[in-house]
């Protein structure tokens, strides 16, 4: 048997011509049985209707800024150019996408008739892609207002009102069969001009349920962080909840969903990462109030001291570890260190006056002379100096070295 596929169709000298591939042997005289793809012809129609509805929405929403400049339109989906002044904000693109539904929720007939070039031109509000030639007569489709009634009161609001095009493509008989509309992408791609992906019908409800789905997933996910502030206490647990979070959001950059709900996903992801920030502040705020009142209490019994060497509580930071320092102003020198077993780290701070410098011990000497001990490499100036170690375990003997050192360039 002979089949003759279809791909594509051109007008050429009043008669259509079918371009596409034959497999097996036809000659001029064979009559053909014509068959259509229905399936794929109705998604085409709903993408197509659906493109005349976004450019009506478009110009809603960027008004006179929006002009088309080329669109494709496939079974599985839209893509739209057109002019813009600046990347379209959520607010812009959720708004275009509300305008569209809306129109088509309306339900209208699309109606199409042939006019007078010059006739049809003279309708308010009718768009036309800029530059392109059209036929005289063309063809005008408009949605939920016959075209007779525009060509009949060209100044009239009807026009600016609903969707008004020139084209000669398949649509479909009511616009309410376009279903869901979603717009799925909007991007630059050139200087000026903007790129939007929409998806109708079934494509569009599966993104919609898809976005739904991802709503439960962040909502559950929020509950939990939220009812246990405990995870910051362990380790392992906090790590998987921010790497949770962190794969949520790369699901949701990668799939296919309305843009606008894609945005507030990913804020919501965002959230739940700034909650538990706050929780690791809350602990850390909290270890370091604790890492002050012990400084302080060393007040007293270091008075009388040039150098201390003291261990301070576990998982304070280079920054809590200064603040308690400072408090021993009567200390020529003092080094604290402190350890996170969980994190297999050791910090190391110190803090010298001038008297101990003239005398011989830096900060930074010091500091680096305990380094070898608790793994790390240490950084600073002569007064004040840090480190960070990955050996926590050998903070005792790092202790009775950092004395040591001390005690043979100022004495004890």
């Amino acid at each position: 048997s002979t089949e003759f596929s279809v791909n594509n169709t051109q007008p050429r000298g009043g008669y259509i011509m079918l371009i596409g591939k034959v497999e097996g042997t036809i000659k001029v005289g064979d009559t053909l049985n014509q068959t259509i793809d229905e399936p794929r012809r109705e998604l085409i129609m709903k993408n197509h209707t659906g493109t005349h509805v976004l450019n009506y929405a478009l110009r809603q929403v960027l008004k006179d800024a929006a002009d088309q400049k080329g669109s494709l339109v496939a079974p599985d989906r839209m893509r739209f150019d057109f002019t813009a002044k600046g990347a379209m904000t959520p607010e812009q693109v959720k708004e275009t996408e509300m305008i569209a539904q809306a129109l088509i929720d309306q339900n209208g007939e699309v109606f199409a008739k042939d006019s007078s070039l010059a006739q049809a031109k003279a309708v308010k509000g009718l768009r036309a892609v800029f530059d392109e030639t059209y036929p005289d007569p063309v063809r005008v489709v408009s949605i939920g207002v016959p075209v007779e009634q525009l060509l009949g009161d060209p100044d009239g609001p009807a026009g600016n009102q609903t969707s008004v095009e020139f084209c000669g493509g398949t649509h479909l008989r009511r616009a309410g069969h376009v279903g869901k509309f979603v717009i799925a992408s909007e991007e630059a791609i050139a200087k000026g001009i903007r790129r939007m992906y929409a998806l109708t019908g079934p494509e569009a409800e599966r993104a919609i349920h898809r976005a739904d789905r991802f709503e439960q997933r962040i909502a559950e996910l929020v509950k939990t962080i939220e009812g246990d502030k405990s995870l910051v206490n362990d380790r392992d647990r906090y790590r998987a909840t921010s790497k949770q979070i962190f794969a949520f959001d790369a699901e949701v950059i990668q799939s296919t969903l309305p843009q606008w709900r894609r945005d507030e996903l990913r804020t919501k992801a965002k959230a739940a990462t700034k909650i538990l920030d706050g929780y690791a502040k809350q602990a850390q705020a909290a270890v370091a109030e604790k890492v002050l009142a012990e400084a302080k209490t060393l007040v007293e019994k270091a008075k009388n001291e040039k150098v201390v060497v003291h261990i301070f509580p576990p998982g304070a930071t280079g920054k809590a570890l200064d603040s308690a320092l400072k408090q021993l102003k009567t200390t020529s020198a003092a080094m604290a260190f402190s350890v996170d077993e969980e994190q297999n780290r050791i910090t190391v701070f110190a803090k010298v006056d001038q008297a101990s410098i003239d005398s011989g011990l830096k900060a930074t000497e010091w500091v680096n002379a305990v380094c070898e001990l608790v793994g790390g490499k240490g950084g600073g100036k002569e007064t004040q100096a840090q480190a960070v170690g990955n050996r926590p375990e050998a903070v005792d003997q790092a202790l009775q070295l950092a004395r040591e050192f001390a005690k043979t360039k100022i004495g004890s």
